[in-house]
């Protein structure tokens, strides 16, 4: 390895590429930048989840590890396979999320130097039961007081996390420039570019989907596009798309190409989260220029400042934002340039090799 280069470990998602989610996404964006800047990441995934299997991508070394799954076990029992393992051969273990930060004590036991990047108030989540709410924000305790850092995707979190003294930073994530593909009829029949909305990420309670359904069932104008997989929720899933109207289309997980052409040329991006980390579907839809139709909850107005328009948590007002945004489609140059000027990558990765340089 170049002097002055770190072994990092990163632990605590499913797999970087191949699985929706705004932890799989911030880690595939960020650790290929770490490895190109001279240092060598490894990223301990949930085998089932990873496509590539055990090896080299980008860059970045995956390592499987089974887990017991489970919606209330896997990401515990990976974490506690995992942080032992990667505290044997790596500088700095990463602990990404309030669950896997629970275990932060086993790497710091074994001498290693360990982070927790919190990326959302897990606890909050509508998926969780009492006992499983309980233990993350149990894990977000734990893990913040044994790292030696606590990193933090959004000012709210800061502000939450404070509690764990002056080693907390807010570092925001991301976004890339978004480059257009033109349209393809083919690859979603029934559509036409520029008259549709459009919703990406994962299809859980808190994304507010069921205001989106209401909303469809009141305003019977351009389709909403709702574009993303299940995460431990298919049964919540299954029963929201069989109770959507027909103007609400599923199309599943698209990534690539698809999932470029679907935000080219969508008529607005709609957020109707009731709690987000770090809204990064938020940011790639303002980089690609598209108005946004939002909740006013603090992660996501933090993205916006003041860019898009702010819907109240009523199907009611949801329907009537949708049919203005028809009627006299909103500008989305706003926040295009906002994002491209406030969220980088290049920062972000900068902003961490900063904490990684300054643990004791």
């Amino acid at each position: 390895m170049p002097r002055g280069s770190l072994r990092i470990a990163m632990v605590g998602l499913r797999a970087p590429w191949g699985v929706d989610g705004g932890v799989e996404a911030t880690i595939a964006a960020m650790a290929p930048r770490l490895a190109a800047a001279g240092h060598e990441v490894t990223v301990y995934c949930r085998t089932r989840y990873n496509p590539h299997g055990s090896g080299v991508r980008d860059g970045v070394r995956l390592v499987d590890v089974d887990t017991v799954y489970g919606r209330a076990s896997e990401a515990f029992v990976h974490t506690l396979l995992a942080a032992p393992r990667a505290a044997l051969r790596h500088d700095i273990v990463h602990l990404h999320a309030a669950g896997p930060a629970l275990f932060a004590p086993l790497p710091r036991a074994l001498g290693r130097r360990v982070v927790v990047t919190l990326h959302g108030e897990d606890w909050e989540r509508a998926k969780w039961g009492p006992v499983a709410r309980g233990v993350l924000r149990a894990g977000a305790e734990v893990g913040g007081r044994a790292a030696h850092h606590v990193i933090t995707v959004s000012g709210a979190l800061a502000e939450w996390a404070a509690r764990f003294g002056p080693k907390v930073t807010h570092v925001p994530n991301g976004v890339d420039s978004h480059e257009p593909a033109p349209w393809d009829g083919s690859a979603f029949p029934g559509l036409q570019a520029g008259r549709y909305h459009l919703f990406l990420g994962r299809l859980v309670p808190e994304k507010g989907l069921d205001l989106l359904v209401a909303a469809a069932r009141l305003h019977a104008g351009e389709p909403i596009v709702v574009t993303g997989g299940a995460s431990h929720t298919d049964r919540w899933a299954t029963e929201l798309r069989r109770t959507a109207p027909a103007n609400v289309v599923f199309t599943g997980s698209r990534h690539g190409a698809e999932k470029r052409m679907l935000l080219s040329h969508a008529r607005t991006f709609v957020a109707p989260s009731r709690t987000e980390g770090m809204p990064l579907a938020v940011l790639e839809a303002m980089a690609a220029g598209l108005p946004v139709l939002a909740s006013g909850i603090p992660a996501i107005a933090e993205v916006l400042a003041g860019t898009g328009t702010v819907v109240a948590d009523a199907p009611g007002a949801w329907a009537a934002a949708l049919a203005a945004a028809e009627a006299e489609r909103p500008d989305g140059e706003r926040g295009r340039a906002r994002v491209l000027a406030e969220y980088s990558w290049a920062r972000a990765v900068d902003a961490h090799l900063g904490v990684y340089r300054e643990l004791p």
